[in-house]
């Protein structure tokens, strides 16, 4: 052939493919704008916020929607500038499907340490965890591995939507009671409108009853915090033992991925338990009657120049050490606020706070105070504590001030005794836990300080050795340590305010994150915080070093702002209502003999066995936003959660769908007892005060 033939029949098969392509991109154009309009008005009925923003939305100059050969959509990525999918895309997902499938990556949870609790406190709490957990360890000791993705399984969290070909894979291999995808790119996520079946897919996972989470353009930051609220709202069995399934490669999806798994240990704790919400309401009852001045939460309480009174919260904290001699200088331009055992290293210095703040419920507390404070300090120091505080605590100080605490069984009776008797319901105080340093700045955020400096708030410890300030309680006159801290899950390192890593743990990580959410909440708004503790890294605070602390000129002494403050940011409320009138005896063994009936059925595997036991912690639920019941569904909701992670673990992690029932039938009746002897329990203890003591070997008296 004469290389002008060869020229003409390349131009012509050139021109041919040019031809064909055309007609596919015209085929896929009518098909996607079809799919799209069916798409969008899908999500119009389940998801209308989605419709709202994506019905007229324009993608970014970086989109780019390709036709492959087979029909088929294709996406160039952002980040390489090359085509996410190959020429065969559907095909390409199906196989990565089967690949994920053979080899999962699924969040087992280690419940093994469960049984080895000693129980100090006398809690029937304690008791029931080192039930489940032996069990636990029997099932983990008897059966292999479970490594496979059941038929039905609690939670799914697909990272990645790209076009959408993997979803119904995955949605025809297993269900999921809880479906989590997170997509970060919204483009993306507007592409898989014209290519992936929306349609059919959200009917199908609605038939299934499943619940549907997108989270389409949050940030990896935004994303975790969406699954901790949920945590919060649902429970954590909508996210424990997950089926981790990533969609295609990208820096962004790698970053929300760890931060996902890094702060996963926080959705499994912090719940509360039986005892402690028994108490609640105990405790909440008898402070009750010693009608104490209750804060009213009121932010604009405070005129500008009393809000403009620095104020010094000051911490336990190893780092508390290289201030103190700061706060010796400071120490009468600002409002000096001491958190419990900080109080011991402040006397031993000569600085007597202004308020100490206290936040364990125990009789403990009680027993700490009288021990280490003397009566004649106490009566100059004034007393901020929450409503489930040890009664007698209220008495020791020469004024105590009352902070009702937020998801609590005794708030919620106290303020439906408040809503019937059509008084104002009392707020509460947010982001008031787990640490005491927490309670100490919601207070003083509520308040409307716009100054607030930390001291010795470290969430953390830079060395091992050195846990708390060597001038507190914990330590001896020579340094050695006197009392040994409760550890609380393991260690591990996390950014420094002033230093590159920090050493924390489940427990006080929680502390740091609640401090972070108070000051992005409306709680922290006009609040400036200054980080002086050299401790882990607060996010919304600002890092000062104590030696760079300039305080302002004030117009008033600070015993004139005090003073405004507990007369007008507190009052005594007199109390024209009975609270036993709202225990809900009754009610609450109804409630426990239908979650007994939910669960008490024959099961066979582990897909039959889900069911019920999601079923009777979503009845509870339904009680969650009742007025009536709301205290009645707290005195179970931190049990139930606590309980169910390890059953469902015990029936996800090992064994085959069968062989491992008679494990969990036996660890599922050790909560069905429960449940059972519960309402019993709450008659006989309602008004039972904590016993559990602090040991000491003196106490302190004003004639040393």
């Amino acid at each position: 052939m004469e290389p002008l033939d060869q020229d003409i029949q390349r131009a012509e098969e050139q021109i041919a493919k040019m031809q064909a392509q055309a007609e596919r991109e015209s085929k896929f154009a009518d098909e996607a704008n079809a799919r799209f309009e069916e798409n969008i008005l899908t999500f119009k009925h389940y998801f209308p916020d989605i419709y709202e923003k994506f019905v007229h939305f324009t993608p970014s100059e970086k989109f780019q929607l390709l036709v492959n050969e087979d029909g088929s959509g294709n996406l160039i990525d952002y980040a390489t500038g090359v085509p996410i999918y190959s020429e065969q895309p559907i095909e390409q997902a199906k196989q990565q499907v089967q690949n994920n499938f053979e080899n999962p990556i699924l969040s087992h949870n280690n419940y093994s340490n469960l049984e080895y609790i000693q129980n100090e406190t006398g809690f029937i709490h304690c008791d029931l965890m080192v039930d489940v957990g032996r069990q636990y360890n029997k099932t983990r000791q008897s059966l292999s591995v479970n490594r496979k993705v059941a038929d039905k399984i609690p939670s799914v969290m697909i990272f990645g939507v790209g076009l959408g070909y993997h979803l119904q894979e995955i949605q025809n291999k297993t269900t999921s009671s809880y479906i989590t995808i997170f997509e970060p790119n919204e483009d993306y996520f507007y592409a898989s409108l014209f290519c992936f079946d929306w349609a059919r897919y959200l009917k199908e996972v609605d038939e299934s009853q499943a619940f549907l989470y997108l989270c389409i353009g949050d940030s990896e930051e935004e994303i975790y915090q969406t699954l901790y609220q949920r945590v919060q709202d649902v429970g954590p069995y909508s996210v424990i033992n997950s089926f981790f399934y990533q969609h295609y490669p990208s820096v962004d999806m790698d970053r929300m991925i760890q931060e996902v798994k890094h702060n996963f240990h926080q959705f499994f704790m912090g719940w509360g338990f039986f005892d402690d919400a028994v108490m609640s309401i105990a405790h909440t009852v008898a402070v009750a009657e010693k009608n104490p001045a209750i804060t009213t939460m009121k932010r604009d309480a405070l005129p500008l120049n009393y809000a403009n009174q620095p104020v010094f919260i000051v911490a336990n904290g190893p780092s508390l050490d290289d201030d103190i001699e700061r706060l010796k200088v400071l120490k009468e331009q600002a409002i000096i606020v001491a958190c419990n055992s900080a109080t011991t290293a402040l006397l031993n210095h000569g600085i007597i706070p202004d308020f100490h703040v206290a936040l364990e419920r125990t009789k403990s507390t009680a027993d700490f105070l009288k021990a280490f404070i003397k009566p004649s300090q106490r009566q100059k120091i004034n007393l901020l504590v929450l409503n489930v505080m040890y009664p007698e605590v209220i008495d020791l100080f020469g004024w105590t001030g009352v902070g009702m605490k937020g998801h609590e069984a005794g708030t919620m009776i106290y303020q439906l005794a408040e809503f019937v008797s059509k008084r104002g319901v009392t707020p509460t105080l947010g982001y008031s836990n787990p640490l005491v340093g927490n309670t100490a700045l919601s207070f003083f955020c509520n308040f409307g300080f716009k100054d607030i400096y930390l001291f010795g708030l470290d969430k953390g410890y830079i060395s091992k050795e050195k846990h708390h300030s060597t001038s507190s309680y914990y330590y001896e006159e020579d340094g050695k340590e006197k009392y040994e801290p409760i550890k609380m899950g393991e260690e591990f390192e996390v950014e420094g305010n002033f230093v590159e890593k920090v050493i924390t743990e489940p427990f006080l990580y929680t502390g740091k994150e609640q401090v972070e959410r108070l000051l992005m909440s409306g709680q922290g708004q006009g609040t400036t915080v200054y980080n002086c503790s050299n401790g882990v890294k607060l996010e919304g605070s600002i890092p000062l070093r104590s030696q760079h602390i300039l305080l302002p000129e004030v117009e008033l002494e600070k015993k004139t702002v005090i003073d405004y403050v507990k007369e007008n940011c507190f009052s005594h409320q007199e109390q024209e209502f009975d609270l036993t009138e709202f225990l809900g005896f009754d009610e609450f063994e109804d409630i426990c003999k239908t979650m007994v009936s939910i669960l008490d059925k024959s099961t066979t595997c582990r897909e039959e066995a889900i069911k019920p036991l999601l079923q009777h912690l979503n009845y509870l639920n339904s009680f969650k936003n009742e007025p009536k019941y709301t205290h009645l569904f707290l005195l179970l909701q931190g049990e139930a959660w606590y309980v169910c992670s390890v059953l469902i673990a015990t029936l996800y992690n090992f064994g085959d769908s069968e062989e491992v029932m008679p494990y969990y039938q036996d660890a599922l009746n050790i909560w069905i007892d429960f449940l059972r002897k519960a309402p019993d329990y709450y008659r006989e203890r309602w008004d039972r005060l904590s016993d559990y003591s602090f040991e000491y070997d003196y106490m302190a008296t004003d004639d040393e």
